[in-house]
Order: structure tokens, then C-alpha cells, then sequence
């Protein structure tokens, strides 16, 4: 019976029984023949017992490590934590490494858990070998950076034989086409199970030509896409599997209308984000008569022009409970003439807003069945002044915002309730100048009567600032003393001390003061 095995069957005092009366009969045994045998005889025998008592105690520190409770675990368990260990930026498993040395049985549990082995990487010559055995014949993630590759030549030779499944590839480092069919012949066809491709084009490599396809066609169950500077190329556009595109191209050489129908013609398409540089104004025009049918859970653009965006949102309905960031690296009028192109269809998510954030670059406006990010504006004012579409009437919690520029100690903007007569909670973010947006906020008439929750996340606390929140708080006339029910203070300078604490816990129901860097889930 394996040590495992004996310690399941056997209690502990049992198990102790058991080998107390083995090495107690192999004694009496030597003792009993002691008289009788020859000295070399005696020897040997003592030999042989000794070996065995060797044996029995190298097997005690096993019995009580399996005896452990963090041994009792079932592999399935270990093998989960094991999956979570690396980031996701990670190549391979080499951060789960560690825990196979903790003992013997979570090297087996977790060396036996083929889908922990599964990234490939050209990391390590050693590694590489002891993944892929281990992976056995699960769906393999390949990541290959060329100029690793390069100098690695026997990293193509040890993912050849299992090179038909790889369900995810990612491709870094490309220069030209050839070097793709060069470190592995025959792609795509070569992976006829691929689910997940990633081709990113780096350095000063030259843009590829988009006149000669280099691909050819695409595995018929390819979900995911990311390129990075790789033209949409006939194979590309022939995909219509596609749950998730990425497609980042600073030299788009094809009409809008082009990109609109590949999406349009991915049924299950849920995620889209898009990054384009738009040399020929001719390509900007679009010359569909109806938006395209889609069924997109969440749209991301990223554009350098705002013609190329307004195109594109105008274009792209999106349904109720999706979401869309617009990233705007055009002017400020390019801004506005994105937002002019939102339309009733896309506001139609934001029955209810609940939640809005402001800083210097971007506004976004979180409903209960779909969110807004706009990225890009010039100025905080800009967040409100900018968006003439959207109601404030109905949002409830905000969080606004002031990033530190470096070395700045002062901030001279100031929060103006007036726009949001329903808000309920405001969360103040790197703030320099928090009491004057105080101030503003409880003593103007425009102010929320709802409002019942403050926040401050990593802002500038002068000294007095504990002492004046107090006397608002105790001013009966103050209608803020109806309204306010808790404040919470997270990881600001000039952190309130207990006292302060205390005395303005005497006029507000809920004071939650934490050390930590986030503010909890839960603000209400």
C-alpha cells in the first residue's frame, strides 16, 4: 500500500501500533537467532533491520505531512489554485513552479493538471519540454516573441509535433510575412483547431502590403482576433466566426463601408475595439442606407479624426445593456461632432443613469442597462457643457475626479452641484482643493436635498477641513444635517485623527474611515 493509502485506512494511533510491533518482532526476531548464527550472519541481519527501521522512518515525516490539513485538499482544488497563480499577461507557468515544491503530493496533484501546462513559450528550453509533456493532449496556447525565436531555433522543432493543437496563438515581433511561414510552415492550415490568433506588428518594421494575402484563409472556428498594424486582408474578412475583434491600424487603406460589413456579417460578434488612422478622406464616406444589424455587448473607438467616428457610431447601433467608449484624439469641436452623432438609439441604454465619472480626459455615464465612456475632452468644464444629449436629472451617484499634475499642490477647480438635483452619493477623487468644493457643494441652493453619502479617495485634507464638515453636520439649519448619513475618507493626506472622528460621528450616522487604497463596494 502506498503511504497515502495506508494513512486513509489507518488511524493515527493505529498506524503508530502497526509499526511499533513491526520494529518491536524484527528485534525479538535478531535477538532469538542471536546465539544461534554466526557473527557474519548477525551482521547481515542487523543490516537488514536497520535498512528497514531507515525505511519506516523516512516514512513517518511523509504520514504526518499527508495528515496536514492543507494535504487533504482534493486535487481538483489544488489544480484550481494552481490555473490562478499566473497574471494574465503571463507566457507560460513558470510562476507555478513554487508550489510544486511544497510536497510530494502537490507535485502530483498539480503536475497531473494538464490545462495549468498549456502556455507555450520560447522562455526556456528545459521548461518548454516539461510543459508540453505535461500538457499532454489538451488545446495548447502558444505565445512566440521572433526575437526570442531567432536566436531559439530549436523552439519551432519542439512544437511541431503538437503544433495542430494550438487553440491560441500569439505572434510578436513580426517584420514580414515570411517570418510567420518561416518559424511555423504551413499557417494557418497548419492549425486547423485555432480559436484565438494574436499578430502584432512592432518596431520600425514597414507596414505590410495588403495587396498579397499571406494568409490565405482562416481555421472555420477562429472566435478571437487581435492585429496590430495588419491590414484586413481577404482572409480576414472572410472570417464570420468572430466573437471578439481588436483591430489597431494606423494606415487603413480600405473604405469605412468595408469594415462595417465584416462586422455586420459576424453574427455572434459581442466585442469590438477599433483604432484607425484614415489617410484618404474618400475612405470616411459611407455609403450605407441602414445601420448595421449587430448584437455587440461592448464597442470601443479609438480615432484620430472625429469624421472617422461620427461614421462609425452613426453606423453602429448598439442594443440595450451594451456598452460604448469613444476615445477622441481629435480636437474639441471633433468631440462635439461625435456627440452629435449619438442618437436616440444609443441613448435608449440609459434609461436611469446611475453613475458618472469626470476627469481631465474623459466623461462616463454608467446606466442601470448600459454604459458611456467619452475619452479625449480638453477640459473638465467640457464634462458637462459637451454633452448637451444627456439628462443629469436622474443620476444618483458621481464621481468626479481632479488629476494631480506632477508637482502641482493646487487645483483650482470646484465641483458645481446644480446639474444633479437627484444625487444621492459624490465621491471626491484627487482633489487639492476639497474644501472650497465643500463648501460650494453644501452651501449652494441648487445643492441635492438627496444627497446622503460623501466620499473622498486619495484627496488633500487641509486641517481644518474636519473641524468645518463638523460644524455643517451640527448646524440644525443646515439642511445638510437631513441629508447626510455617512463619509467615508480613503487613503488621504492629512488623514483625520480619532478625535475628529468621534466629534463628527456625534452628527452623522455612519463615519468610515480606511487606510487602504479603494473605496468599498458598497456606497449607499
Amino acid at each position: 500500500m502506498s503511504p497515502r493509502e495506508v494513512a486513509h485506512s489507518l488511524s493515527v494511533i493505529d498506524l503508530l501500533r502497526v509499526l511499533n510491533e513491526k520494529l518491536g518482532l524484527e528485534c525479538s526476531k535478531v535477538q532469538g537467532i542471536a546465539s544461534a548464527v554466526s557473527v557474519a550472519s548477525m551482521e547481515t541481519e542487523i543490516e537488514s533491520l536497520e535498512s528497514r527501521a531507515h525505511d519506516v522512518l523516512r516514512f513517518i515525516p511523509s504520514l504526518r505531512n499527508l495528515l496536514q490539513p492543507v494535504n487533504r485538499l482534493p486535487p481538483e482544488i489544488l489544480s484550481r489554485i494552481a490555473r490562478d497563480v499566473p497574471d494574465q499577461s503571463a507566457k507560460d507557468a513558470r510562476s507555478v513552479i513554487p508550489l510544486t515544491h511544497v510536497c510530494r503530493y502537490w507535485r502530483n496533484s498539480i503536475a497531473s493538471a494538464s490545462e495549468i501546462w498549456t502556455s507555450i513559450s520560447s522562455w526556456n528550453k528545459h521548461f518548454t519540454l516539461l510543459s508540453l509533456e505535461r500538457a499532454r493532449e489538451a488545446p495548447l496556447r502558444i505565445s512566440i516573441d521572433l526575437a526570442q525565436v531567432k536566436t531559439r531555433p530549436w523552439f519551432s522543432e519542439l512544437i511541431a509535433p503538437r503544433i495542430q493543437n494550438t487553440a491560441a496563438l500569439e505572434f510578436s515581433g513580426l517584420t514580414t510575412p515570411e517570418t510567420i511561414t518561416k518559424t511555423l510552415p504551413n499557417f494557418p492550415r497548419s492549425m486547423p483547431n485555432l480559436r484565438s490568433l494574436d499578430l502584432s506588428l512592432w518596431g520600425a518594421a514597414p507596414f505590410w502590403d495588403s495587396s498579397v494575402d499571406p494568409f490565405k484563409s482562416f481555421p472555420s472556428n477562429l472566435n478571437s482576433l487581435f492585429l496590430y498594424h495588419i491590414p484586413l486582408y481577404p482572409s480576414v474578412l472572410n472570417v464570420r466566426t468572430l466573437t471578439e475583434l481588436t483591430f489597431h491600424n494606423f494606415d487603413f487603406d480600405h473604405p469605412l463601408d468595408t469594415l462595417l460589413t465584416m462586422l455586420e456579417e459576424n453574427h455572434s460578434l459581442r466585442r469590438v475595439d477599433i483604432m484607425i488612422i484614415i489617410g484618404n478622406p474618400n475612405f470616411l464616406i459611407s455609403h450605407r442606407r441602414t445601420p448595421i444589424r449587430n448584437q455587440l455587448q461592448h464597442l470601443s473607438l479609438t480615432c484620430y479624426n472625429a469624421e472617422t467616428t461620427r461614421v462609425l457610431i452613426s453606423n453602429i447601433p448598439l442594443q440595450r445593456g451594451a456598452s460604448l467608449e469613444i476615445n477622441n484624439r481629435d480636437s474639441s469641436a471633433g468631440m462635439t461632432k461625435i456627440l452629435s452623432s449619438i442618437s436616440a438609439t444609443h441613448l435608449a441604454n440609459l434609461p436611469s443613469p446611475t453613475h458618472m465619472h469626470s476627469c481631465e480626459r474623459d466623461v462616463k455615464l454608467t446606466g442601470s442597462n448600459g454604459s458611456f465612456s467619452f475619452s479625449g475632452l480638453s477640459t473638465p468644464e467640457m464634462s458637462f457643457t459637451g454633452l448637451p444629449l444627456l439628462s443629469f436629472d436622474e443620476i444618483r451617484e458621481l464621481r468626479f475626479g481632479y488629476p494631480r499634475q506632477p508637482g502641482s499642490t493646487t487645483n483650482r477647480r470646484v465641483f458645481n452641484p446644480s446639474p444633479f438635483p437627484a444625487l444621492e452619493t459624490l465621491v471626491i477623487e484627487h482633489d487639492t482643493n476639497v474644501s472650497n468644493t465643500l463648501s460650494t457643494l453644501l452651501s449652494s441652493p441648487q445643492s441635492s436635498p438627496s444627497l446622503k453619502t460623501l466620499a473622498f479617495l486619495d484627496c488633500n485634507l487641509p486641517r481644518d477641513f474636519m473641524k468645518g464638515l463638523e460644524q455643517f453636520a451640527s448646524d440644525r439649519q443646515n439642511t445638510m444635517s437631513a441629508w447626510l448619513h455617512r463619509i467615508v475618507i480613503v487613503h488621504s493626506d492629512g488623514f483625520p485623527g480619532a478625535e475628529s472622528i468621534r466629534a463628527l460621528g456625534r452628527h452623522v450616522a455612519v463615519v468610515d474611515v480606511r487606510f487602504g487604497t479603494e473605496l468599498p463596494m458598497d456606497l449607499t
